[in-house]
């Protein structure tokens, strides 16, 4: 099958009547969408269908291809990925179209276009999108998401579990957002998780957001992921923060100040980024030059 600007594997089913989509770049702090997409296919064992040609929306010199060396020791160029991957329960039930890749840097109208005629090819009536945005969140909280959609009765369901939020935003917006009007003009439904991640980890992948995400993704579309190894990852996580935020005394303090803002608001509403004596910038760089030791193996000086 021909489509601008995509390519396919093979032949695409029409019976993926539901898409989970997930954009890396501004909307998916602590890694947390793309990281839920991926847990979500690996465990799904879904299989890739399609995907977009980056040519035509990446500028490389920002969103560079990699090299990596093969097994015979020659190399493989890899481009940015914008994948498209199907699944079957194989029990006569419709299938989930799954989707993952770095937001585009041009032509996000023709980029928008090629996206929702794949998915309308493949007979999507309703996309789930994943976010996560930096918030004056503590590491040491439940991560909080809230939630939107144009279903009704999915609005009752994310109401009982008291995540519905009617959108009040205004400025700047993402691919996500452009993507999920677009396809609300062609008469697909949506429902948009967003999860927040402290700010003050901007490039950590948080496994508590990542798991969040699933979770709720996972009740609504009546699956049941395998969880088991989120435990021990959110704790290794938490342990570290911990270290980086014990080392310094205006961060332990700056932590305290978002625990009982947290605490206060009881998950109503997302506490303003503070602001005051604190060097935010320096606290980020510290907390992430420690992780980044932490995950390559070194030591504390």
């Amino acid at each position: 099958m021909l489509m601008d600007n995509v390519e396919f594997d093979r032949e695409p089913p029409a019976s993926l009547t539901t898409l989970v989509m997930a954009f890396g770049g501004w909307i998916d702090a602590g890694r947390a969408a793309t990281g839920a997409l991926r847990h979500l296919a690996r465990d799904l064992q879904a299989t890739r269908l399609a995907r977009i040609d980056p040519e035509e929306f990446f500028v490389f010199t920002q969103e560079r291809p990699e090299v990596r060396l093969r097994a015979d020791g020659d190399r493989d160029i890899l481009w940015p990925r914008s994948e498209f991957l199907a699944w079957h329960p194989g029990d006569g039930r419709n299938g989930l179209l799954l989707f993952s890749g770095p937001e585009p840097h041009q032509r996000w109208r023709t980029y928008t276009k090629a996206f929702l005629d794949l998915a309308e090819r493949c007979g999507v009536r309703r996309i789930v999108s994943l976010g996560a945005l930096l918030a004056g969140a503590p590491h040491t909280r439940p991560v909080r998401v809230t939630a939107r959609c144009t279903d009704p009765a999915d609005r009752s369901l994310l109401e009982a579990w008291g995540i519905y939020r009617r959108p009040t935003y205004e400025g700047p917006t993402g691919i996500s957002s452009v993507v999920l009007d677009t396809a609300e003009k062609r008469g697909m439904q949506h429902v948009g998780f967003m999860g927040q991640a402290p700010h003050y980890l901007q490039d950590s992948e948080n496994p508590a957001a990542i798991q969040t995400l699933v979770s709720y993704v996972a009740r609504l579309l009546d699956l049941s992921p395998d969880m088991s190894h989120f435990a021990e990852a959110i704790q290794e996580f938490r342990t570290q923060c911990d270290q980086a935020v014990a080392r310094d005394r205006s961060t332990r303090e700056h932590v305290r100040k978002l625990e009982q803002e947290y605490d206060a608001e009881a998950g109503e509403q997302q506490p303003p980024l503070p602001g005051g004596e604190l060097d935010s910038d320096k606290l980020m760089q510290d907390l992430e030059d420690f992780l980044r030791r932490q995950r390559e193996g070194g030591t504390e000086a």
